[in-house]
């Protein structure tokens, strides 16, 4: 399909139910959620354990085939955690563990079907250790996590660091890096004086940024009609 066919008030319908959907049976199992949550498919997120935290204006895109979870799995005198901070995005695929400490700052991008760590969840030689060692994990802000990227535990990313697709990242990266491979090095350094833009800058202007999606999503869906939907759906042409 090239385009939405759907009229604009099934749009807002469907919206309205995905949010619902959240505050009823999403929300209460994180021990936080901030402040209007954009979640798509919310019933294919998946949160376990305690001590989840999530911020202001998240964003995940989940599906049947591509999954979010939060999981933390921890013994019960170990307090494992996951914060994640305002404006941040996640992708389908998605994976947060930890069996100690994770945090995500604010504005964080994270791509389809990466993999953030803690802990390794066995030992090398006690291969069923109930309580392996783990290292916190910590993103800066405005981090962007590449496509099937791997971040192990003990791990530190500086603001505004890249890691590309498919990268390992075992040890820290610096502020302002590009790091990619297996295990990841640095390729490139952003300029730190150069002028950088962040999903709060899109999002956070409160009313106003709800007024220009309404508006770009009724002038997207100018012209279509249920009719023009269902035909669509039954009897569908090139071009559609």
């Amino acid at each position: 399909m090239r385009r939405d066919h759907r009229p604009y008030w099934m749009h807002r319908l469907w919206e309205n139910f995905e949010n619902a959907w959240t505050a009823h049976f999403l929300e209460p199992h994180f021990d936080a959620l901030g402040q209007k949550p954009k979640i798509v498919r919310p019933w294919h997120v998946e949160v376990f354990g305690p001590n989840i935290r999530a911020g202001d204006h998240i964003h995940l895109i989940a599906s049947a085939a591509d999954p979010i979870r939060f999981t933390v799995w921890s013994p019960q005198d170990q307090a494992g955690r996951i914060e994640i901070g305002d404006f941040v995005f996640m992708a389908g695929g998605t994976r947060i563990l930890a069996a100690g400490q994770i945090e995500i700052g604010d504005n964080c991008l994270i791509a389809r079907e990466a993999t953030i760590t803690d802990c390794d969840w066995h030992s090398l030689y006690d291969r069923v250790d109930p309580n392996p060692p783990c290292k916190p994990v910590k993103l800066g802000n405005n981090v962007w996590i590449g496509d099937g990227a791997f971040i192990g535990k003990g791990v530190t990313i500086g603001d505004h660091a890249v890691v590309g697709a498919r990268s390992t990242v075992t040890k820290d990266v610096e502020p302002y890096a590009v790091v990619a491979g297996n295990p990841a090095k640095v390729i490139k350094r952003l300029d730190p004086d150069a002028p950088m833009r962040t999903r709060a800058d899109l999002l956070g202007a409160g009313p106003d940024t709800d007024r220009f999606f309404e508006n770009a999503y009724r002038n997207t869906m100018a012209g279509n009609s249920t009719w023009g939907w269902v035909r669509s759906k039954l009897f569908p042409k090139r071009g559609d």
